[in-house]
């Protein structure tokens, strides 16, 4: 029977990255999971904010009554 040498982590689950090279074997980029939950909280305020405004504009007041009637706004006699 084998036995797992005690050098080994005990968990595997270590999370992921995303790294992307060119075709040179450079490094273009890299994506860790913070990168994700940033992505996400980022879109759900834009859709918090889209959502405030667009509700502000459906309770804004209409066009105030005048009492006085109402005057062409060039008057020419």
């Amino acid at each position: 029977m084998n036995k797992v040498p005690n050098h080994l982590p005990k968990s595997i689950d270590s999370g992921w990255s995303l790294q992307l090279y060119s075709g040179d074997r450079r490094l273009l980029c890299s994506l860790y999971p913070s990168h994700g939950w940033v992505f996400l909280a980022g879109i759900c305020l834009g859709f918090l904010m889209a959502f405030i405004s667009f509700g502000a504009q459906l309770k804004s007041p209409s066009s105030p009554s005048l009492s006085t009637p109402m005057e062409a706004p060039l008057n020419i006699d």
